[in-house]
């Protein structure tokens, strides 16, 4: 399966319109937006491909954006979805708390989870998430669960500065930089075999 992933939109109508032709040469199965979309008019550009997409809220997202997400059908906060033999967990930025116990109860009560990928838009702590300050700003819940449940792909956003790609015991975990100044990645699972490019418009 091939993965476009993007995060931190934020209203970025050009970089949208400019990553559906990427969705089209790369020849994606699956958008992944890990947050921070923020304006309705970039998401419209990227459903309108006809891809397949699925998204979770940030931090800077609010009730309305949700909405027009989930009136999409491709907001999966709090929720799993189950796509081609993956199982996709999205935890959003808007309820933060409320979504993370959410996956994890739905998570408990689930088996085959050998092809779980995370949605987030936060970072795991330690992972692509380093500031500007210096500081570790990811959350320590996260990598908690990035230990229990072991997914083999973790996409997230957020800490702009932090682009990068990084592995924690068999999990990788993405940060694709912010599509506001033109970052995306795209990744190719294959066999349960990962591989990450970070690209730049």
């Amino acid at each position: 399966m091939k993965i476009l992933g993007i995060a931190d939109v934020h209203c970025s109508y050009q970089y949208s319109s400019y990553v559906v032709y990427e969705i089209i040469k790369h020849r994606v199965d699956l958008v992944l937006i890990a947050g921070d979309i923020e304006c309705e008019d970039p998401l419209e550009k990227i459903i309108d491909s006809g891809i397949d997409v699925f998204a979770v809220t940030g931090n800077m997202d609010d009730t309305y954006i949700y909405r027009i997400m989930k009136d999409y059908g491709i907001a999966i906060d709090g929720m799993i979805r189950e796509y081609r033999g993956f199982t996709i967990a999205g935890i959003g930025g808007l309820s933060f708390r409320t979504n993370f116990e959410k996956i994890i109860n739905i998570l408990n009560e689930t088996s085959g989870l050998e092809r779980l990928i995370i949605l987030s838009h936060y970072p795991p702590k330690g992972f692509n998430d380093t500031t500007y300050a210096g500081v570790h700003a990811g959350l320590k819940q996260l990598r908690d669960l990035v230990e229990k449940y072991n997914p083999m792909l973790f996409i997230h956003g957020h800490i702009h500065e932090a682009r990068g790609v990084s592995k924690y015991n068999n999990t990788v975990i993405v940060n694709p930089g912010p599509l506001m100044h033109g970052y995306y990645s795209i990744i190719e699972i294959s066999h349960n075999n990962v591989n990450v490019f970070l690209h730049r418009l």
